[in-house]
């Protein structure tokens, strides 16, 4: 529930501390599998290697990969790790790191997209952050879409940086300019008031950013049966999910009336929150009821274990995810 609130930091505490304890009646493996799968989420590859560590020792197995196979395949190739759209910024983003940016900048003239790989950053200076911003404003102007890997976990430090130094304007500038090219409204506003109380200035005005979004790869369909209706046989839900008004709700329940075979994929949700999680769990018991099969395909540790606790239909098929033995 803590996850499911927003509550990330939280939620990743409370799961330390029962791994910690040892509860009884909680399946060790399954807690790890949760907390890998939040921590990468949010983009925390320092914490994640840490645990991953402590996972290999205590299992005597390897720690799932922070990329794997399955998530870089859904990217282009020209977009995946030590492909040449692929940038990744390790230890501190400081002044030091400005030729870095410009090589990025000066490869990204001959690409459609460039994915900025932000998860090892683990220090912060405003020189760093200045040229950082300064790239940031580039890539759209450039054409260039732009996909993170560590965004959420780069803008809890910014954060932390300006709670640390109000008046350092390098911070709210690239917290803010992050926010933009992530098309995330909410964030920004928020933050450009707290930048003008922080700094007794006017706060700045949202400006959307226009740019291609990178397109998945193609995949080669296997299949031992036919697709059971004309069009695409299964949905897939992506990113966050808020609200029972969630846009992506009326896309599946679109999809759904038009199909016998409801298969929705979950393996890019990352997260939904309670009200949405109803509003989910009705319309596929609603669809069940009219007697379709419901498949949900492959969620992460967290969306399943959240889903466990609401009052879906127990006719409902939910494939498992990565970690599924």
């Amino acid at each position: 529930m803590l996850y499911a609130d927003g509550r990330e930091a939280e939620a990743a505490d409370l799961l330390v501390r029962s791994l910690r304890s040892g509860e009884a009646g909680l399946d060790p493996r399954e807690l790890w599998y949760m907390l890998f799968d939040l921590l990468r989420g949010r983009g925390d590859w320092n914490r994640y290697q840490k645990l991953s560590e402590q996972f290999s020792a205590t299992f005597s197995a390897a720690a799932p990969q922070w990329h794997n196979e399955e998530d870089m395949a859904r990217l282009p190739a020209e977009l995946r790790p030590d492909a040449p759209g692929y940038f990744q910024f390790a230890g501190a983003l400081d002044g030091t790191r400005r030729a870095e940016m410009n090589r990025v900048r000066d490869a990204a003239r001959s690409l459609a997209s460039v994915h900025l790989d932000v998860s090892r950053v683990t220090a912060l200076d405003e020189p760093g952050c200045t040229a950082f911003a300064e790239l940031l404003r580039f890539l759209p102007t450039n054409g260039n879409g732009v996909m993170f890997t560590g965004a959420s976990y780069l803008a809890e430090m910014l954060r932390a940086a300006t709670e640390g130094n109000a008046s350092a304007a390098a911070y709210w500038t690239l917290l803010m300019d992050l926010y933009r090219v992530r098309g995330l409204q909410k964030d920004f506003e928020r933050t450009a008031l707290e930048y003008a109380l922080a700094m007794g200035a006017s706060p700045p005005a949202w400006q959307p950013i226009v740019m291609p979004l990178p397109h998945p790869a193609a995949t080669q369909e296997k299949r031992d049966q036919p697709r059971y209706e004309v069009g695409p046989e299964l949905v897939t839900l992506t990113g966050v999910m808020w609200g029972a008004a969630d846009p992506q709700l009326a896309e599946l329940r679109d999809f759904a009336e038009l199909r016998q075979y409801v298969n929705i994929n979950l393996s890019q949700l990352r997260r939904l929150d309670f009200s949405c999680a109803t509003a989910f769990a009705n319309l596929l018991n609603e669809h069940l009821e009219a007697g379709k099969t419901i498949r949900l395909l492959r969620p992460n540790s967290l969306v399943a274990a959240f889903l466990a606790t609401l009052s879906l239909n127990p006719e409902i098929i939910v494939v498992p995810g990565r970690y599924a033995d």
